[in-house]
């Protein structure tokens, strides 16, 4: 009896701190929607002026927009990445961006393996969903291209990774060497284009 109340309490609290998780995200972006803030985050000049405006956390908020954008809010990685170019130079925004995006693609690959399979059809509807967990179970060399060139949507892809039970080893090689390539080139090319922003 002792092993089995155990057994449930290792169980129980893992997945209550998941589910707290979600409604906690899911609440943000609720919030954000809602109130009018998450329009402004599509515009480089205004999000910007948001994150500017908290002064000494303006470093943690940028990392929480990056994770955020990753996870559980449709931002354009391209417009938040640049921002923190614009407001923190290029190696300080490429070595933020990359460490948060990473931590962001393995929160999603989890959640991808706990509940993507009822979460991918409702974002990208059934038929898109099945064509690309289809196009992955053919092999990781496709999911590696497909993050690694910018015409697909990588925050998908990483959740559609864990659905796919992909080999986690390979997905971690995957994020670090694709999201470094992409950043570097969003961080040091736009550095010198858009510094007067």
């Amino acid at each position: 009896m002792h092993t089995i109340s155990l057994k449930i309490k290792t169980i129980v609290k893992p997945l209550f701190l998941f589910l707290f998780s979600i409604f906690f995200f899911v609440g943000i972006y609720v919030f954000l929607r809602q109130s009018g803030i998450l329009g402004k985050f599509s515009d480089v000049r205004e999000l910007k002026e948001i994150i500017n405006s908290t002064g000494v956390f303006s470093y943690f908020v940028f990392a929480l927009i990056q994770f955020l954008q990753v996870t559980f809010v449709p931002l354009p990685a391209s417009v938040t990445t640049i921002v923190g170019v614009i407001l923190f130079g290029s190696i300080k925004a490429f070595v933020i961006s990359f460490f948060s995006i990473f931590s962001g693609s393995v929160v999603a690959y989890v959640i991808g393996i706990a509940c993507g399979n009822k979460i991918l059809p409702w974002a990208l509807g059934k038929e898109t969903s099945d064509g690309v967990k289809n196009l992955l179970s053919k092999g990781k060399i496709p999911f590696f291209f497909m993050m690694l060139f910018p015409f697909f949507p990588d925050d998908i892809l990483c959740l559609i990774a864990g659905v796919s039970k992909m080999d986690f080893k390979f997905f971690l090689f995957t994020n670090i060497i694709t999201r470094a390539v992409g950043l570097f080139c969003l961080c040091f090319v736009s550095g010198g284009i858009l510094g007067n922003i």
